[in-house]
């Protein structure tokens, strides 16, 4: 009898670097029309939430733009760069980052991507 491998077409997964954050095809595909990005860190539930910002909230002046972290487009993937919070992450995790993948999902509602931290896959 053989045992199904889980696959990760349509899983969302976000793998840590040590300089960046990739977001793999399903999970960068809620980017797919932005250029930048908030990150947030919710500590006692080990939470990362990646919520794109809209050109439009940018020109509405709606988000501060020391908030924004830019949000490269490739084929694919996603990657945000940004050494501060991935050492911010190090910390919560208490752990060194070297290319570990977490598995996350889109909040419809909060229009959010949430990494959850706790497991390294």
């Amino acid at each position: 009898m053989f045992e199904w491998t889980v696959g990760n077409a349509y899983n969302m997964i976000v793998t840590i670097y040590p300089n960046n954050l990739t977001l793999n095809s399903y999970a960068s595909s809620h980017f797919k029309d932005v250029r930048y990005c908030l990150l947030g860190i919710n500590s006692s539930k080990l939470q990362l939430a990646i919520r794109p910002v809209t050109k439009n909230e940018i020109d509405l002046k709606i988000i501060k733009l020391e908030n924004l972290h830019k949000v490269s487009i490739g084929k694919g993937y996603a990657r945000i760069s940004n050494k501060n919070i991935i050492n911010e992450i190090s910390v919560l995790l208490n752990m060194d980052i070297s290319a570990q993948k977490f598995k996350a999902e889109y909040d419809e509602r909060e229009n959010m991507l949430i990494v959850d931290l706790s497991t390294v896959i």
